[in-house]
Order: C-alpha cells, then structure tokens, then sequence
C-alpha cells in the first residue's frame, strides 16, 4: 500500500513539474506554427516567451500599417 502511494506521489509530482515546460512548448508550438517563414527564424532566435514575440510582431505590424489596421489581425 505504500509503495502505491509513494508511486502516485512521485507521478504527481513529476507532472507537476514538467506541466510549465509542457505549457511552454505547446505555446511556442502554437505561434511557430501561424508564422510565415521569414518571422518563424527570427522566432527560433527570440530568447523570450511567445506572448511577448507576437506582441512586438504586433507592434511592429501597427507602426508600419496604422493602428487597427486589418493586416494585422494575425498577430492578436
């Protein structure tokens, strides 16, 4: 009976650690996958979170083509 207990503790302990990097790389998964090409390597280079990625690309989207501009509604 211990050793049941001590096996489901040890699992529940590993999937509680390994659930943010889990989240982490379904995230980034998410994002590298709506990018096109030219933004998906510079995407492989970014040291930061997803979010923040697609934020600046959202940004950059906005300075270029005006604020709520509908080309930039991939990057939300």
């Amino acid at each position: 009976m211990v050793r049941i207990l001590g096996t489901c503790a040890a699992l529940a302990l590993i999937i509680i650690l390994a659930f943010p990097f889990a989240r982490d790389a379904y995230h980034r998964y998410e994002v590298g996958r709506r990018l096109d090409p030219a933004d998906r390597a510079a995407f492989q280079n970014w040291s930061g979170d997803p979010a923040s990625f697609m934020r600046s690309l959202y940004e950059r989207c906005e300075l270029i083509n005006g604020r709520g501009a509908p080309a930039c509604d991939a990057y939300k």
